[in-house]
């Protein structure tokens, strides 16, 4: 793979033009501020990027991270508790 492979699904990120391909991420990663790179979501991302994109990694871990860098955690609720331990 390189820095030119698709995401599987664009994200969106507010008004700006969503994020396509491994190269648009990296982008948006890199435009954050210096101190929220340092979050650890943040880190995580970046390495799930690198590796898919040197293809050592699966896309949609890549993708997952950059999700929750764009949207946060995601919350789960209406589960009720049934299937978590």
């Amino acid at each position: 793979m390189s820095w030119s492979s698709a995401l599987p699904k664009p994200i969106f990120v507010g008004r700006k033009k969503p994020l396509t391909t491994l190269q648009d991420a990296r982008a948006y990663l890199l435009a954050l501020p210096n101190n929220r790179q340092e979050d650890p979501e943040v880190q995580a991302a970046c390495h799930a990027l690198l590796l898919a994109a040197e293809g050592k990694g699966p896309m949609m871990f890549a993708e997952m991270a950059l999700k929750r860098v764009v949207n946060g955690p995601v919350e789960l609720r209406g589960t009720g508790g049934v299937g978590l331990t």
